[in-house]
């Protein structure tokens, strides 16, 4: 059914063979799956005889969430930066799509297994670890609870025993690890990651009233605001993908686009 409905939404039409060649099912189970999704959304849909599909209607609306814009584009995304990767996808017709060439960062299938049995088991890892405040690196007790990813690279968060706190520590600076045995379940213990805050962000002050309006039109702001929620242990990344870290501050208006609202409340939760 959502296959269906991804196909109408995205091609403007669907036949039997669209299901046959997808799902390798037999043409008269197609034809069964198409009157039930006629069932499901009658006014979704309409058979051209001439063409023999069946087309999306002008009044077709989604039924299912991952008939979104957002998951075709990202779709569409994941499949011109690595065609070669078999993603699950329902695409058929695509659009040409470009997109600006993402750095690729080593990333270790061993050491993201152990990490991943570790976060399952509520067990502990000893691993190498390199950063660059340590570039000789050196050995670490880690006990992880959750992959994190801020928009670049992917960390695992952990309670290091080490530094006795929970820290977020890249992958690709995890030389070695091995899972090393029980330990107990932590998330609960770590306060920033459980702590969700509220960040709220306004057009950049800097810019002329139509171009805040123009910005308020682009994030589908309300009052002239939104709220994002994030949690208080990802609040730097966040920051730094919107250009609202101290380091990007003297950028020009343009550029930044946005302003914290709530800045010295983000800022304290920052400095402890």
């Amino acid at each position: 059914m959502e296959f269906i409905d991804y196909r109408l939404r995205w091609d403007g039409q669907i036949n039997r063979s669209s299901l046959t060649d997808f799902f390798g099912i037999s043409v008269p189970q197609a034809s069964l799956d198409i009157t039930e999704y006629g069932k499901l959304a009658e006014n979704n849909l309409e058979y051209d005889t001439r063409a023999r599909v069946y087309r999306a209607t002008d009044t077709f609306k989604a039924v299912f969430r991952s008939t979104s814009v957002e998951r075709y584009l990202d779709d569409l995304l994941r499949v011109a930066v690595q065609p070669e990767i078999p993603y699950g996808n329902f695409l058929g017709w695509q659009s040409p799509v470009a997109a600006v060439p993402k750095l690729g960062r080593r990333l270790n299938a061993d050491v993201v297994g152990e990490i991943l049995r570790a976060i399952r088991e509520k067990g502990y890892v000893e691993v190498f670890y390199q950063s660059l405040t340590d570039p000789e690196g050196g050995e670490r007790r880690l006990s992880p609870h959750a992959l994190v990813h801020d928009g670049n690279r992917w960390h695992v968060r952990a309670y290091c025993h080490k530094r006795q706190a929970f820290r977020d520590f890249s992958l690709t600076r995890i030389k070695y690890c091995k899972y090393g045995g029980q330990d107990r379940e932590r998330a609960d213990e770590d306060y920033a990651w459980n702590t969700i805050v509220d960040v709220v962000l306004v057009p950049h002050p800097g810019l002329s009233s139509a171009q805040r309006q123009l910005i308020e039109a682009d994030f589908l702001m309300e009052q002239g605001e939104m709220h994002v929620e994030c949690r208080r242990a990802l609040l730097l990344y966040l920051l730094f993908q919107l250009n609202l870290n101290d380091d990007q501050a003297g950028q020009k208006p343009e550029v930044i686009q946005l302003a914290l609202k709530n800045r010295d409340e983000i800022r304290a939760l920052l400095q402890h």
